[in-house]
């Protein structure tokens, strides 16, 4: 199934039954003369261009518990070492064998080369098994392609926008790939296991840890435990957050994690955290401004 909507709201209309390359075929992208004045572009980014996420949905509201899988992996390719012509290369040699789509970002030009990639599945996958996807594609198989992931990729709910054209976009820049069969999953994800296994990297952005590939399904949402707001306060660590109210998470995180006697330093590192999950991450100076200036509230420094 393929839902089609706006950033914002996070409203999802009725889901189109078709396959994925079937519909990029049809698509008819719109055309966007897009501004240099940042905040226009984030106002065409997430109220004017449509997003998809292919998968099931059990309500069209888009957050991560009413996502139940996706079927195909998409990646934003953000911080390209590669000009793009050696980019659309290398991914027409890694993915030779299997159907994908490839397409520039609307901000393709005006911040260096930035690209979508989109690989259907034979079958679907839940959460944890697409997230040992995208960091194995991410660290492995796009190594030498890309510097560092972009780390919204690593949300469940995250959704991507469909192409555009603009000044610096043309029809003929959307590849489409067909090929005999789809990405398979069983046969990629224990590569990817294995290799996560020798090399549980912690780059900055992405927390150390093996959950990637851990069966979260079998535990109890919770288990018998009480939720309260210092619950909700780690939770909203990874959670994620839309572009509008990025400066207030950053705030009530803050806020929240100092009043309970965090250590200030931690304080910082664990927003910094957060930011990354965010589907646009704000500037380190943006975080740490609206850090010191909570902190300054909280603990009464000068």
């Amino acid at each position: 199934m393929i839902y089609i909507g706006k950033v914002k709201p996070s409203i999802m209309e009725e889901p189109l039954d078709e396959e994925l390359l079937t519909f990029f075929e049809r698509y008819q992208p719109p055309k966007f003369e897009i501004p240099d004045n940042e905040e226009e572009q984030v106002t065409i980014k997430t109220t004017k261009v449509d997003g998809f996420i292919a998968g099931e949905m059990s309500f069209l509201v888009r957050n991560n518990e009413n996502l139940i899988n996706r079927d195909c992996l998409i990646l934003d390719l953000d911080d390209v070492i590669q000009s793009e012509d050696g980019l659309v290369k290398a991914i027409a040699e890694k993915l030779s064998k299997y159907e994908y789509v490839l397409y520039p970002s609307i901000r393709h030009v005006i911040e260096g080369v930035r690209y979508r990639l989109v690989i259907p599945l034979d079958k679907v996958v839940r959460e944890q098994d697409y997230k040992l996807l995208v960091y194995f594609f991410s660290h492995k198989v796009l190594e030498g392609v890309i510097r560092k992931a972009d780390q919204s990729n690593l949300t469940w709910s995250q959704i991507m926008l469909l192409p555009v054209l603009t000044q610096h976009v043309n029809k003929e820049q959307i590849i489409i790939h067909k090929a005999e069969r789809k990405l398979p999953v069983e046969v990629t994800l224990e590569g990817a296991r294995r290799w996560f296994i020798d090399n549980p990297i912690d780059d900055g952005g992405v927390v150390k840890s093996y959950r990637l590939y851990k069966n979260e399904g079998k535990f109890k949402k919770g288990g018998s435990r009480y939720r309260n707001t210092t619950t909700l306060l780690f939770e909203n660590l990874v959670n994620g957050c839309d572009v509008g109210n990025r400066n207030n998470r950053i705030a009530q995180l803050t806020g929240g994690l100092l009043a309970r006697a965090v250590d200030v330093t931690a304080v910082l590192e664990l927003v910094k955290v957060a930011n990354q999950y965010f589907n646009e991450p704000l500037s380190d100076k943006e975080v740490e401004d609206t850090f010191y200036s909570i902190a300054k509230k909280e603990l009464g420094a000068n």
